[in-house]
């Protein structure tokens, strides 16, 4: 059982192109499928996440097709084809938020370290410390084909790139310490060239000389996200890398052993597993009383297309599926918080807008009257709503061991 009193993280997992987690969601009477393509529908996500005092909002995505198999009748009966671009979408809810974290998917193995680095720090100082990175690895052969490759690579080398694309992230990112642009006018020195570290790296993967043409971002780093539980390879590169590590298990007794097995691995990789936030995937359905949840929840399935298969995933893994009250919910939360299985959650609403503004204005304020999470912001920075501390600028014994560990080959 905890024994702090740490309140429990909350985000919204938005999947592109934010309708809903419900396979059926896009052809919902609530829900607007154009509103895909809409700035203001994603504004008033970030509103509703905000008013709710979310830790942050993660916008997913895939670059490219999804995987049909030749089955384009199919195909054509699924609404994740046109969405807008996340890191573009995150620039534009920056300057119309105040508070609420903004993370976004970026896959290492089909984009360069130089230009995400600078992205994302680009995107730090425009939203004022409340950027994140959604970090993703492996791709379908179709979104490979889209960056000049043949296939996908292999698992194993998708990971050992991914790696080396942290390391020299980091070391891009740190590359400017946080005095080194001093702007003296009168002397008509810019920056202090003593304070300018190139990384010049050169691995197998990357030859990136750096420096960043901009300052080390105001969280020193954007918050590394990664996804754990589907691959060991995953699971160690967010036990070596990863601020947030986004798990999904269906049993309270599955996602405590999760919890300590990833805290385990953490502190195998030199880190504070304390200073780490391990986050539980929650797809939930919810409603005044039992009978409008079940109710909510039999309008999606009934619209569901017959030929679309839903499977549940193996072993017990996925995100943890609730369908009830705010308090039965409420009640289901806050015994993975107290019980050593989640540090917070990241909920998947099934429909949208309004999957997440239940949430908001249903559970939260359960939530709120248990004392369990925040009802105001306390700090300007995603790190300061996650409770983690601006990490100091890398060292070659720090995050880069990680990197040495892994065998190309492996």
């Amino acid at each position: 059982m905890k024994t702090d009193h740490t309140c429990m993280r909350l985000g919204a997992l938005l999947s592109a192109p934010a309708l809903g987690y419900h396979p059926a969601a896009w052809r919902h009477p609530d829900v607007r499928p154009e509103h895909s393509l809409s700035f203001d529908h994603y504004r008033d996500l970030a509103h509703a996440a905000e008013r709710g005092r979310f830790d942050m909002v993660l916008l997913t995505e895939a670059v490219g097709e999804p995987a049909h198999d030749g089955k384009t009748d199919e195909l054509r009966r699924q609404s994740h084809m046109a969405y807008l671009e996340p890191l573009t979408l995150l620039s534009a809810l920056a300057v119309h938020t105040r508070h609420i974290g903004l993370a976004a998917t970026v896959t290492t193995t089909c984009h360069e370290p130089f230009p995400v680095a600078r992205t994302l720090a680009s995107l730090d100082f425009i939203s004022g410390g409340r950027c994140g990175w959604h970090i993703t690895v492996p791709v379908t052969d179709a979104e490979a084909r889209n960056f000049g490759m043949e296939q996908r690579p292999g698992e194993a080398m998708g990971y050992h790139r991914a790696h080396e694309f942290l390391a020299v992230t980091t070391r891009l990112w740190d590359g400017w310490e946080d005095d080194a642009f001093v702007y003296d006018q009168a002397a008509g020195r810019y920056f202090d060239p003593d304070k300018l570290h190139v990384p010049d790296h050169r691995g197998e993967h990357f030859q990136v000389r750096g420096p960043l043409n901009i300052a080390r971002p105001p969280q020193g780093r954007p918050v590394l996200v990664h996804s754990a539980g589907t691959s060991s390879d995953g699971d160690d590169l967010a036990a070596g890398w990863a601020d947030v590590v986004l798990t999904g298990r269906r049993t309270l007794k599955q996602a405590q052993g999760a919890y300590r097995a990833l805290r385990e691995l953490i502190t195998g990789c030199g880190r504070n597993p304390d200073e780490v936030r391990i986050m539980s995937t929650v797809s939930l359905v919810t409603g005044r009383t039992q009978s409008e949840a079940e109710d909510a929840y039999g309008a999606l399935e009934n619209l569901l297309d017959p030929d679309i298969r839903r499977e549940t995933p193996a072993g017990g893994r996925g995100p943890l599926f609730l369908i009830g009250t705010p308090r039965s919910i409420a009640d289901e939360l806050e015994e993975w918080f107290t019980q050593g299985a989640a540090d917070g959650f990241m909920f998947m609403p099934s429909h949208l807008p309004h999957g997440l503004t239940d949430i908001v204005d249903l559970v939260v304020p359960e939530l709120q009257r248990r004392g369990l999470v925040r009802t105001r912001y306390e700090g300007p920075t995603l790190r300061d709503h996650l409770g983690l501390p601006r990490p100091e600028p890398a060292r070659p014994s720090g995050p880069r061991s990680a990197l040495e560990r892994i065998s190309k080959g492996s």
